[in-house]
C-alpha cells in the first residue's frame, strides 16, 4: 500500500547547514530510519551510485547502532545506492544495499533494499515488519 507524501512541498525542501560548520565538525543527515517498539532500529543513507560515504556520517551511523546494541537491542545501519536522476524520486525499496554495519563491522552487500528488509524482518522475527511478506 503506497501512502502519499503528506507535505510534498516541505518534503522537497533542502536543509542547508550554513553557519553550522567548523572544519570537520558539521551536521549530517540520515535518509531513513525504521524503529519498532524500542526493540529494533534500522538506520541508513542513500547515495547516488559512486558517491563517497563521508567519514563523519559513517561514524554517526556506527555510534547509533553500537549504542542500541549495548542495550541488547537489534540494530543495523545500511548504505544504499541508486541511479535515479533529479527530479525523479528515489524509491527506497528499489535501492541497492551496498554496505551493512552490524556487530562493529561493515560488510559489503548487493541486495535490493525491499528484499533485504524482508529477509531481516524474517530472520530477526520483527513482527511489525511482517507486512512486507
Amino acid at each position: 500500500m503506497e501512502r502519499p507524501i503528506k507535505y510534498k512541498k516541505r518534503f522537497n525542501q533542502g536543509i542547508v547547514f550554513d553557519r553550522l560548520q567548523d572544519g570537520l565538525i558539521s551536521p549530517t543527515d540520515i535518509d531513513f530510519c525504521f524503529e519498532v517498539n524500542n526493540e529494533f532500529l534500522l538506520i541508513g543513507d542513500c547515495k547516488v551510485e559512486g558517491a563517497p560515504f563521508p567519514i563523519g556520517q559513517k561514524l554517526v551511523l556506527e555510534r547509533i547502532v553500537d549504542s542500541w546494541q549495548k542495550l541488547n537491542r537489534k540494530s543495523i545501519a545500511m548504505i544504499c545506492t541508486h541511479k535515479v536522476t533529479p527530479p525523479d524520486p528515489i524509491v527506497l525499496a528499489d535501492t541497492i544495499i551496498e554496505k551493512v554495519y552490524f556487530n562493529g563491522q561493515w560488510q559489503d552487500k548487493n541486495i535490493i533494499f525491499y528484499d533485504g528488509l524482508k529477509k531481516l524482518a524474517h530472520s530477526w522475527d520483527i513482527a511489525k515488519l511482517k507486512y512486507l511478506e
